[in-house]
């Protein structure tokens, strides 16, 4: 990027600012940070942009989103000349941007001012690009080279003379760009890796022959070589992997040194080991953690250690009695009330088939001032049961307006339901493109009696073409205010 001069106008009174013509009027947006790349052909082609922060009225800002979607080669980059009023835009070059190819996300800089960021894919994938915000860009490409695309374990003392030699072959170097100097200080820095896997991996191992890249262990790594599949690298490296693992990593629930629950000698039927040791680690992590996944084969006894797991978490707390809701397939709504009651004593186990039953549940545990329980108490709910709904009803019906005539009309907008025949895409005044769709009322023959969010065989009815509003409605027995009419 040789090409563009960044410095042409730097001055307190002459913000940088990106201009652009869209629907018919010139949109000004004050520009904080902006990063081209040049194309090889600069004469026919303009400079493409890599990223932008830029700030300005709601108006101007879409207008500057929708020109960045479309991909357009009217954009201009320059700066504000003072004027009596207001700064007038003085053009310092033209640049471009690829369609569908940019992520905006709203920010807030330095100084509190709400601003828009508009970022390539390139940028943000660091393909080709490394934004670097720190004092070390080093411990980014560090990072970058560590990632799925190079896979290579750069050790945190090699990155300063890594990033040296990649400046020294030419792999790396860094990119020209504007940054307003009063918001962003040193340390602000945009990188352009140009280097294939391949490359990486000479280049390193080249550094490491030549003794500049230092293991704390000596050693050349000959044994590598024999390695020939995963199976045969853990099985030589075992013991090394589990001695660095165990001093990196302290567990909840240590089954060669820990106890299981105390509670869990009271069940019916005692737990087998590693299932009261699951079943305790969890629990004891449950003080920190809000969630948990058991994963096992069949028959390891899941269904156990989760009873288990929550009475040992109760318990923990010094609980005797305590709520448990377990939602379930259909097909194991039998069985779990089975394996509660054969290993918690006393449990008591509610098996919920319809709504209306743990509805009328819960009305009653608040009638009777939500007593506490004293035994433990679970819920055995299918998840269909707590999936299911009320029923949909048209919420509108073939009306006759002595305007429009025959139509479902929605009543929220008023407006007659209206079926698509058919698009076209045409270009508008500015130039952008804009889909045109050929509409008609919707005839009576085609509501139906079902609900249809697309197209089918039948045209959609679930929401209005013209508001988006729903055309149906839930049929339910009562309609209460709250949730405190309904459990009243």
């Amino acid at each position: 990027m040789n090409q563009v001069q960044w410095d042409l106008v730097n001055e307190k009174d002459s913000p940088k600012m990106i201009d652009i013509y869209m629907d018919q009027a010139w949109q000004d947006a004050y520009c904080y940070s902006l990063a081209v790349e040049e194309t090889e052909n600069e004469a026919q082609v303009p400079p493409n942009l890599l990223f932008a922060i830029i700030s300005g009225s709601d108006s101007t800002l879409e207008a500057m989103k929708a020109a960045v979607d479309i991909g357009s080669n009217g954009l201009y980059f320059g700066h504000g000349v003072k004027g009596l009023s207001q700064f007038s835009f003085e053009k310092e070059f033209q640049f471009s941007s690829e369609k569908g190819k940019y992520e905006k996300f709203p920010i807030t800089l330095a100084n509190g001012t709400k601003a828009l960021a508009i970022v390539h894919d390139k940028v943000l994938s660091n393909e080709e690009y490394i934004l670097s915000f720190g004092d070390d860009p080093a411990e980014n490409l560090r990072q970058i080279l560590g990632g799925g695309q190079y896979g290579l374990h750069i050790l945190p003392e090699w990155k300063d003379c890594v990033y040296q030699e990649l400046v020294l072959h030419n792999y790396l170097e860094r990119v020209d760009f504007y940054k307003d100097p009063g918001l962003f200080q040193e340390g602000f820095t945009l990188l352009r890796l140009r280097m294939v896997e391949h490359e990486a991996d000479a280049l390193i191992s080249k550094l490491i022959k030549a003794g500049k890249l230092q293991f704390p262990k000596h050693g050349k790594g000959e044994n590598l070589h024999d390695v020939v599949d995963l199976n045969s690298y853990m099985t030589n490296y075992v013991d090394d992997m589990i001695e660095k693992i165990s001093a990196q990593v302290m567990p909840t629930h240590n089954p060669m040194e820990d106890e299981v629950s105390e509670h869990f000698s009271s069940y019916k039927r005692e737990l087998f080991p590693v299932q009261a040791h699951v079943s305790t680690a969890i629990a004891k992590r449950l003080k920190h953690e809000d969630n948990f996944i058991i994963q096992g084969e069949m028959s390891t006894g899941k269904t156990t250690m989760l009873a288990a797991i929550a009475d040992a978490y109760h318990k923990n707390k010094g609980q005797k009695g305590y709520f448990c809701c377990v939602m379930v397939p259909p097909s194991l709504t039998k069985k779990w009330p089975e394996e509660i009651k054969e290993i918690i004593p006393g449990a008591i186990v509610h098996v919920i088939t319809k709504t209306e039953s743990l509805i009328r549940y819960h009305s009653e545990w608040i009638r009777s001032g939500r007593v506490k329980p004293v035994r433990p108490t679970f819920f055995a709910i299918s998840f269909t049961t707590m999936r299911g709904d009320s029923a949909y009803v048209p919420a509108v019906n073939l009306q006759d307006n002595k305007i429009n005539k025959f139509g479902y009309y929605c009543p929220d907008c008023g407006q007659p339901h209206q079926v698509v025949e058919s698009t076209d895409t045409q270009l508008n005044e500015s130039g952008s493109e804009v889909i045109v769709k050929v509409k008609r009322d919707m005839a009576e023959n085609e509501f139906g009696t079902s609900r249809r969010v697309a197209d089918s065989k039948m045209p959609a009815n679930a929401f209005c073409s013209e508001c988006g509003g729903s055309l149906w409605t839930k049929s339910v027995p009562n309609r209460y205010a709250s949730f405190r009419e309904w459990a009243a």
